[in-house]
């Protein structure tokens, strides 16, 4: 396993995060699905995987705390978790909220402390529009209004020494340069992968101020797998056949169209490459079962791709971008 380091912080990360999304029963059952889960989660940790995604959204924590609170070496692994304060319809940031899901956590992870809180500005727009440059003004407008607040109470749990981070995940790219630039936080936690790559242009600023990034959804939802990216292959019920995927696919096939791109395994490609950049410390992979884990880990054993076919995805990304 290799690590790297989330910005300037002292956090040292492996590059796989280990993802809690699915691995589990959301509803507290010890299933089969659940059990398998469990499995993979501890063989990650013997393998060297010391970082956990989790949130209280996902319903898996119950079986997250039960592998952790048998682990031996927990106070050694950094978690980070997902704060959503204020949540969807809410027009003020609460104190007490955003601390009580950290000290929730911290509970139900039987950790010490957490390396990185995800926070997630939602505030008074619908979710609908959450990731659309429409929420913008509105979200950046409440997030300056009560920056002072979050900023305070970060720094009160920090000094408790109950957190060592705060990242944005930001929804917008518009909403990531207001976040970069208001020295509240210490990184950003956002979508990363072949055909998301828009906070590349950031990554210069970040570098700067000494922030660090963490990629999540390496696979574009399943799309950049061996067993997706052929639409052709798949069932007529799958969820990757609704027109909402069209575009992903258009975007797809112009890069490998234009970069002659056919790489031998998609799932391995897709992995190499949200850690080509050296910014990024960790991609965060929702890992199910022991054959997956297995999958993972061999894929990032590997060298990674060469930065400039990186930069030649994104420019074909954006100049997608501005003609949709």
């Amino acid at each position: 396993m290799k690590y790297r380091e989330f910005g300037a912080g002292g956090i040292r990360v492996s590059e796989v995060c280990y993802g809690t999304w699915r691995y589990a029963n959301p509803e507290g059952f010890a299933d089969e699905r659940s059990r398998e889960g469990a499995a993979a989660l501890r063989e990650a940790l013997q393998r060297g995987v010391n970082f956990v995604h989790s949130s209280h959204e996902y319903g898996t924590r119950w079986i997250t705390g039960d592998v952790l609170r048998q682990y031996p070496d927990r106070h050694e692994l950094h978690h980070i978790i997902k704060v959503n304060e204020p949540d969807f319809g809410e027009l003020r940031f609460d104190r007490r909220k955003f601390r009580a899901q950290i000290e929730d956590a911290l509970r139900e992870l039987h950790a010490e402390h957490i390396s990185i809180v995800q926070h997630l500005q939602r505030g008074s727009v619908s979710k609908d529009i959450a990731y659309t440059a429409a929420a913008d003004e509105t979200r950046i407008a409440e997030f300056r209004e009560t920056a002072d607040d979050l900023r305070e109470e970060f720094t009160r749990l920090k000094q408790e020494g109950k957190v060592q981070a705060l990242a944005s995940f930001p929804y917008t790219f518009g909403f990531a340069r207001e976040a970069v630039t208001s020295g509240i936080y210490d990184g950003l936690v956002a979508y990363f992968n072949v055909l998301e790559t828009e906070w590349l242009d950031l990554f210069p600023a970040m570098a700067e101020r000494g922030m660090g990034f963490v990629g999540i959804r390496p696979f574009c939802a399943g799309l950049l797998t061996d067993r997706r990216v052929d639409r052709s292959t798949l069932a007529e019920d799958d969820r990757l056949r609704t027109p909402n995927w069209d575009g992903k696919y258009d975007q797809l096939n112009h890069i490998r169209n234009e970069l002659d791109l056919r790489p031998k395994s998609w799932t391995e490609y897709a992995l190499q490459f949200a850690l080509m950049h050296p910014l990024i410390a960790s991609t965060a992979v929702s890992i199910n079962s022991r054959a997956q884990l297995a999958d993972v880990l061999s894929a990032t054993e590997d060298s990674y791709l060469d930065k400039a076919q990186l930069e030649q995805i994104h420019r074909l990304n954006k100049a997608h971008l501005r003609m949709d």
